[in-house]
């Protein structure tokens, strides 16, 4: 099985990865994502949405932002919550992941 992916300009080509015993096509496309972020740092993004209850730093989220692409997952590094305009806001850190 062969697949290949592009990030960003492709002027860094990695080894390829050859692993035979993957032969389910998911967990080979999460292997390579895996591989790919290994490389690169840590991004912190902080995003502020409608009131989110009950979550807490340490919780792994999913992210569906049409402006950042597909769904990402993050962890929550930090959690403040605020009132403006008669609407309660949540203001999340989180390390992409």
């Amino acid at each position: 099985m062969i697949i290949t992916v592009q990030r960003h300009s492709a002027d860094r080509p990695a080894p390829d990865i050859v692993e035979p015993l993957l032969t389910d096509i998911r967990a080979a496309m999460e292997r390579g994502r895996a591989e790919m972020d290994s490389g690169e740092p840590l991004q912190v993004i902080r995003i502020m949405a409608l009131y989110v209850a009950g979550i807490k730093p340490g919780n792994l989220v999913e992210v569906r932002d049409m402006y950042q692409g597909g769904p990402w997952r993050g962890k929550v590094t930090s959690v403040a919550h605020s009132a403006a305009d008669g609407k309660l806001l949540t203001d999340l850190e989180l390390v992409r992941t």
